[in-house]
């Protein structure tokens, strides 16, 4: 498939990235990526290389908005540093974030319940779940 040098040129723009971005990403050496232009002909390959970056761009993007969402959820609790190790200590192995957790606590979720019960002294319970109750 042959690709002409101004679609790749204009990919790369409109993603926001150079030529020397690409050339470091696929480790392919600069002046080879330059030499497409003069024969307006990329490879097949490159374009294949570059839909992955683009692709790995706007994922790294969306991380980048969940990341800020989890530091938001924090505000929401009130719980000492230590309960919050000791929160992510009874779900460690899980896919349950502090804020999952928090919000099944607060929602009388009993599958995060049980697990608290299971897990953590009655007193630290009583502490944990008092404290969410009256945020």
């Amino acid at each position: 498939m042959k690709v002409n040098n101004t679609l790749f040129e204009k990919l790369l723009k409109n993603n926001s990235f150079s030529k020397k971005d690409f050339s470091t990403y696929s480790k392919i050496p600069y002046d080879t990526v330059v030499g497409w232009r003069k024969r307006n002909n990329v490879p097949a390959y490159a374009m294949v290389i570059l839909k992955d970056m683009i692709y790995r761009q706007k994922l790294n993007l969306e991380a980048l908005k969940e990341f800020q969402k989890e530091d938001k959820l924090k505000i929401d609790y009130s719980l000492t540093k230590n309960e919050e190790k000791r929160l992510k200590s009874v779900f460690w192995g899980t896919n349950y974030t502090i804020g999952d957790i928090v919000k099944g606590i607060k929602e009388k979720n009993q599958k995060i319940l049980n697990q608290l019960e299971k897990n953590l002294p009655f007193s630290m319970q009583n502490q944990i779940i008092g404290k969410l109750a009256n945020a």
